[in-house]
């Protein structure tokens, strides 16, 4: 079994500069008018909040199937259209689908957008700053495909002391997103393993500004507290 898993790794490894990704991700943004406690999916990714909000992160699928359920019904399913490097907004009032906005994620290369459905700080004004060239965060990021046959050899793995070491043998060539890193940390048996990779791959993520959203998959609030603990260090 390991034989095949870390021959799958040095195969990927083989092809990893050709399966780099030059699309750019989208990001879609939902609001449910209503109170009650909901599960939304895009595609096969799920959130769940009682707060009505509701943030997917790397969306690559330009046209993906929106599903919103209350219990066990659906009261919506459709298709939506997203824009590569733009945050769609909805909003979800009387069971139909209302499109807010639709926000650049992105200017001089800088994240500019805050936790919903505005831009931060000075470029609320709309006046972008001169700024010096800066590294494109995503030239390291693994594409959907190649994340893929990663992921599809990593859930073979039976130990956490497997999947560190496959972690880290990728980690050396390619960054993960905040979503990616998530679905990886969901897999681990203990927090206290799950804790300390979550400390190392947040230092090559592409997408810090997002990988608050980890500390929701903690099983022990000792671990998720000390692990927002370590985010707000500087």
């Amino acid at each position: 079994m390991k034989k095949t898993i870390f021959l799958g790794v040095a195969m990927l490894f083989a092809t990893l500069s050709f399966a780099q990704n030059n699309r750019r991700s989208a990001e879609v943004f939902l609001e449910i008018v209503n109170p009650g406690r909901y599960t939304v999916y895009l595609d096969e990714e799920l959130v769940s909040s009682a707060t009505g909000r509701f943030r997917f992160y790397d969306v690559y699928n330009s046209a993906p199937i929106l599903s919103i359920i209350q219990g066990d019904t659906v009261i919506l399913k459709q298709q939506i259209s997203v824009t590569p490097e733009q945050r769609l907004v909805l909003s979800l009032d009387n069971r139909s689908s209302i499109t807010l906005k639709q926000l650049n994620i992105f200017r001089n290369r800088q994240y500019v957008l805050d936790d919903f459905d505005g831009y931060t700080g000075a470029f609320n004004t709309g006046i972008v700053p001169a700024m010096p060239p800066q590294p494109d965060p995503y030239y390291r990021l693994l594409s959907p495909e190649a994340f893929q046959e990663f992921y599809t050899s990593y859930k073979k793995s039976n130990f956490d002391s497997e999947k560190v070491r496959l972690i880290n043998a990728i980690s050396k060539n390619a960054s993960f997103s905040s979503s990616q890193s998530r679905l990886i940390l969901k897999t681990f048996t203990f927090d206290e393993e799950r804790l300390k990779i979550a400390k190392s791959l947040y230092q090559t993520v592409v997408d810090p500004q997002n990988y608050f959203t980890i500390a929701e998959i903690f099983e022990f609030p000792y671990y998720k507290d000390e692990f927002l603990k370590y985010l707000e260090k500087p």
